[in-house]
């Protein structure tokens, strides 16, 4: 699922700087992201309010609706939304947290904004990571949200798949293990077999030769002879990346 996401600045270069970097930081890094150009508060509050987004880059300083106006209202129609302040004005730094922003990035050169956006991305990467959620469909139709960092193993039998939670009961619902992958896609999940999703998270080691993957609690899963070599390299990928 794409991202959706707004930049609000009156500054019409700086807007335009903003989404062609985020542009091609998503590009580069295989996010899917829909991003829509404010040059005013009140045009962002009105489409907020239709269809709110996930994360905003807001400009403070602005003559219509400033930004911590546009914030407070912005967390009162979603209160999960992530914003992003932007500034020329490092004196705003400390006045900005009592709206509790994500980050802070300030308006520099062209090549020192964009690695400011390249590191609020990675945030925003592992902020997905902790806090995202999917929905499942249980019987009878029921819909049910599940938060993505509880999950530790999706294992399929016929038409059917078993998510097991850290802490919970198992869920077990009509669904293949494609369109549960697809739906994982972008978190820390592998696949190591043509029946079993794991979560990197809950990973204590991999037992290569005996073709085991072994969790944090002690418990084995079958590593198919196929998958191997992606499970390994995932897996040490994921150890340098928590370094």
């Amino acid at each position: 699922m794409a991202l959706k996401m707004a930049v609000c600045d009156d500054d019409q270069t700086m807007l335009s700087v903003i989404s062609s970097q985020l542009n091609e930081i998503f590009v580069e890094k295989g996010i899917q992201a829909n991003i829509e150009l404010f040059s005013e508060g009140k045009s962002l509050l009105e489409c907020h309010k239709k269809a709110p987004f996930q994360v905003v880059f807001l400009d403070i300083s602005m003559p219509d609706i400033d930004g911590f106006q546009a914030a407070a209202e912005l967390k009162t129609c979603n209160r999960e939304i992530v914003i992003i302040f932007v500034t020329s004005k490092e004196e705003l730094v400390y006045e900005s947290f009592d709206y509790q922003p994500f980050h802070f990035i300030r308006k520099q050169n062209s090549e020192c904004l964009k690695a400011q956006l390249l590191h609020v991305v990675e945030k925003l990467e592992e902020y997905k990571k902790s806090f995202g959620k999917i929905s499942i469909i249980l019987p009878y139709g029921t819909v049910q949200e599940i938060e993505v960092s509880k999950i530790v193993v999706v294992q399929s039998e016929k038409n059917y798949l078993e998510y097991e939670l850290a802490g919970e009961e198992s869920l077990r619902v009509r669904e293949s293990l494609n369109a549960a992958e697809e739906k994982l896609k972008g978190y820390d999940f592998i696949r190591i077999s043509s029946r079993t999703l794991v979560n990197l998270s809950y990973v204590g080691r991999i037992r290569e030769k005996e073709g085991a993957v072994i969790l944090k609690d002690g418990y084995s899963y079958s590593l198919s002879r196929n998958y191997k070599k992606i499970v390994v390299s995932a897996y040490m990928k994921y150890l340098r990346s928590k370094k």
